[in-house]
């Protein structure tokens, strides 16, 4: 609709002398995406997908292991450089466009393949990950047993050294210790002649070869049935009770998914809070143990020289990666679902404190009942910790048992460290539901089907990981299904924000929603445009040439087939970045860099989610769409601001944004919108 020759807007459609249309909202085609139901289940929701398992069980080994408070130090760095500015990136993208991690590229169409990555890697995580969280509901429902089963060696498992308690390492007695080293401490040989000419008594052991906690055999040879390797003759039939474990823990997922936000938002309450509540006490309870500070020492007390170590600054790079979830698209979702002013600057920097918060509250958790343990046994604290598996199944199951009753602390911390993996679930398996509802919106009235549908899907997908060769699976799709591929996604995400749309863009983007640029300006500024993007590209390349290969055990790698199935993994991950610029190239009309021009220009679809009509700009002379801090609104703040109309040179009464705020003051005060707003007097 046209008069005197001027384009008229309404709320359905953009219509322009060219006729470009623009699609109309969700809100007005019938198919709302959802909103938070108040800022605490935001919070909580995002604290839940941050902190995860990996914090309870990762994090402690990773610090131990790197020099205590030196890999602290490091990962404080790199939160402070990469971590806090990624995550505020990525929660301000969604909650100003309201848009999820495949749709929100709509401001560089060019990098819409890092959005599809970013939920193919949370594809991948969910599949194994509720994996993970089956292993601690069957640990849960073996805690509730007179005798804990990890206490107590079968005897066939007698063969494998098995001993129901960690013991002090002990060497066979030989002639050249006794005469060096004057031992009085060692194990017999079972040579009767040797063994009684000693001047003093050999400790002689139930069990041959290396003395192996029944913990860990219960673990590897009880719960997953651990196989020799990976070859298909060793991966077997699904374990029937790891089977029930996997099915209920998708049941309970998809009934707190399924619908949306709108039932999980509710959950996170408790599934985001009760793990706080349960290390509090656990901390307590381990700071009672004697020998506690040991632990604590051997967590905190740093080695200075580690800092010199490029390895400890690339695990503590890794571990904030996968402690926050960067570049896994549950942080733009999140915010997309987000009101438009909501303070997401100091959202984000309480996020990410609570998750290096939760983190050293783990570590002290985990080394103070360490320290208990040692100290019993008469071992060091080294003896006892483990990583990974290991020190959430085989070696703190083992320190709860000597802690009364040993039931009701097995059951408090596995019932935790479950909660800790369902929020965290969720916001995987939404990211990955919101990707596709957002490019498809029709399919949101079926968003229940949907949930019930996937989380069918996903459990059979799962199967293979609880095989006998489950674990070497769940290894091997973390290793190149969520290692590698976050930090090529996250590089490329960088480029495509901070260098592509534009560090200026993307600051009037947010100046616009908050009221003011994110503060001091100076130096996110200086994070985006440099630290983030440079090391994590670096990071990436180091990765790639100290590529080692995954080891079944310390003298075997992996076979060379599963290898190949690793790395064609990490290409279906990562390879529709390329593929859709190529695409998008190939679509394109005119010369190469008309074509790249274009490509990385926002579409129409790119604007604040406030309410307003998103609409185009003009340029009069051109046609062109001109939009954001291209608009010469941002470059010349004091030129007066044309309507469409033509006919004055500031807006009508009749406008102002959706949600009625800030509209004409009755009497004689001028509208405080577009370029008088201070929004705009105070940019920069």
């Amino acid at each position: 609709m046209e008069k005197n020759g001027n384009t008229v807007l309404n709320r359905n459609s953009v219509t322009t002398d060219d006729n470009l249309d623009v699609k109309p909202s969700d809100k007005d085609s019938g198919d709302e995406r959802g909103e938070w139901g108040n800022k605490w289940e935001f919070i909580l929701s995002c604290i839940g997908l941050s902190v995860g398992l990996g914090n309870v069980w990762r994090f402690p080994y990773l610090a131990y292991e790197n020099g205590g408070a030196a890999f602290l130090i490091a990962y404080l760095i790199l939160q402070i450089l990469i971590g806090k500015p990624m995550y505020l990136l990525e929660l301000a993208l969604g909650q100003y466009s309201g848009k999820g991690p495949t749709i929100v590229w709509a401001m560089n169409p060019s990098a819409k393949g890092i959005g599809i990555a970013m939920t193919m890697i949370s594809l991948v995580v969910t599949v194994y990950y509720n994996v993970i969280m089956s292993y601690t509901l069957f640990y849960f429902f073996s805690s509730m047993q007179a005798t804990l089963p990890w206490t107590v060696c079968k005897p066939e498992w007698l063969q494998y050294g098995c001993v129901e308690k960690t013991t002090k390492p002990l060497k066979y007695c030989n002639n050249a210790d006794v005469v060096s080293q004057n031992l009085t401490d060692c194990r017999c040989t079972l040579n009767a002649t040797f063994d009684s000419s000693l001047s003093f008594n050999c400790t002689n052991t139930s069990y041959s070869g290396e003395a192996t906690p029944v913990a860990e055999i219960y673990f590897y040879k009880e719960v997953i049935e651990k196989s020799a390797n990976l070859y298909p003759g060793d991966v077997g039939a699904p374990l029937w009770k790891l089977t029930l474990c996997l099915l209920l823990s998708w049941i309970i997922v998809v009934t707190c998914l399924i619908k949306g936000i709108k039932t999980s938002g509710k959950v996170v309450y408790f599934t985001a809070t009760f793990p706080y509540v349960i290390l509090l006490i656990l901390l307590v309870r381990g700071a009672t143990l004697d020998g506690a500070i040991d632990g604590v020492i051997f967590f905190v007390v740093p080695k200075w020289e580690k800092l010199l170590d490029l390895k400890v600054w690339v695990a503590a790079a890794g571990q904030m990666f996968f402690s926050l979830s960067v570049s896994f698209g549950g942080i733009i979702m999140f915010g997309s679902y987000n009101k438009f002013k909501n303070n997401v600057y100091g959202d984000s920097m309480l996020i990410s404190i609570m998750d290096v918060f939760t983190s050293v509250l783990a570590g002290f958790v985990i080394f103070t009942t360490f320290g208990g343990m040692a100290k019993a046994i008469g071992v060091s604290v080294e003896d006892v910790a483990k990583g990974g598996y290991g020190l959430a199944f085989v070696a703190y199951p083992e320190a709860l048992s000597s802690m009364p009753p040993p039931q009701l602390w097995s059951i408090l911390f596995f019932f935790m460290l479950y909660n800790l993996g369902l929020s965290s679930e969720f916001g995987l398996l939404e990211t990955v539901l919101t990707g596709i509802q957002d490019e498809f919106p029709h399919l949101r009235k079926y968003k229940s089907y949907m949930c019930v549908g996937f989380g069918v899907l996903l459990f059979l997908l799962g199967l293979p990981c609880v095989t006998p060769a489950g674990d070497y699976i769940v290894t091997m799709m973390d290793h190149y299904g969520a290692d590698f591929s976050v930090l090529f996604v996250s590089s490329c995400e960088c480029v495509a924000v901070i260098w592509v749309y534009g560090i200026k863009n993307f600051i009037g983007d947010m100046t616009y929603m908050l009221g003011r640029a994110p503060r001091p300006v100076y130096f996110w500024g200086f994070c985006w445009v440099f630290c983030s993007p440079i090391i994590i590209a670096l990071l990436f390349i180091y990765r790639m040439v100290e590529y080692d290969p995954l080891m079944i055990d310390k003298n075997q790698a992996y076979p060379e087939f599963a290898q190949i199935i690793g790395w064609v993994i990490t290409i279906v991950v990562v390879c529709p970045i390329p593929l859709t610029f190529i695409y998008k190239m190939y679509q394109a009309k005119g010369s190469l860099l008309e074509r790249l021009k274009k490509i990385t220009t926002p579409t129409s679809e790119w604007g604040p989610n406030d309410g307003t009509l998103k609409q185009n700009l003009m340029d009069n002379m051109k046609g062109d769409v001109i939009q954001g801090t291209d608009n010469p609104t941002f470059t010349n703040l004091n030129a007066p601001l044309k309507t469409l109309s033509g006919s004055a040179d500031k807006p009508t009464s009749e406008w102002g944004v959706h949600d009625t705020s800030d509209q004409m003051d009755n009497l004689k005060d001028d509208p405080k919108q577009g370029i008088d707003s201070k929004v705009f007097t105070t940019y920069m």
